[in-house]
């Protein structure tokens, strides 16, 4: 894999497991039973708003995302979409890949804007949970020969943890998966395995 793709890959999952915590509520709901009608409850408060992040430590947060390579990994998504979104529309209609893709690469300047409103966001939420002095000192790691070897090995790492961990997943689940039904006809009950 190109060292570009192992980014990829690090981004993709982050944002892939974000946007699964943000619908694991809706589709809770979409699973849960029918409940008998009850009466309308007023909506929840909104929660106050978070105060705003002192600029210096923001910035020093968006110093730290381009330090560990997080800014990098967040390049190719709009690109790997555009992609997808242009192989989807050309397979339907293929006179026009031509009209898709002008159209795709025109969107560039607001790509660019979503990545940047992206890297705002992440910039804020490294600033709201660590301090400026750890900031700080994370940047002088990551500035470090060290610092340098880390974040360069990272993907690669990611990419390692991942495989290991989808092996490991499979053979717990089939370890677990045995010993129920190895359990069940303990208890009188075949599960037909």
């Amino acid at each position: 894999m190109a060292p570009h793709s192992h980014r990829a890959f690090a981004a993709f999952a982050l944002v892939g497991l974000l946007l699964a915590m943000a619908s694991a509520p809706a589709l809770a709901q979409q699973a849960a039973p029918a409940q008998p009608q009850q009466p309308a409850q007023p909506p929840a408060p909104a929660a106050p708003p978070l105060p705003p992040v002192p600029p210096a430590q923001l910035a020093l947060a968006r110093q730290v995302i381009a330090a560990t390579g997080i800014a990098e990994s967040f390049e190719p998504i709009a690109g790997n979409i555009a992609l997808q979104l242009l192989r989807a529309y050309t397979q339907k209609r293929p006179a026009n890949a031509k009209d898709f893709e002008e159209i795709l690469l025109g969107m560039k300047p607001q790509l660019d804007a979503k990545r940047d409103e992206l890297l705002n966001k992440a910039a804020e939420a490294y600033a709201r949970q660590i301090d400026e002095t750890s900031l700080k000192a994370i940047l002088a790691f990551f500035q470090t020969p060290a610092g340098t070897k880390y974040k360069n090995a990272l993907p690669q790492v990611l990419n390692d943890i991942a495989a290991v961990t989808d092996t490991w997943t499979k053979e717990v689940a089939t370890q677990m998966g045995e010993h129920v039904v190895e359990e069940m006809k303990k208890r009188g009950v075949d599960l037909g395995r």
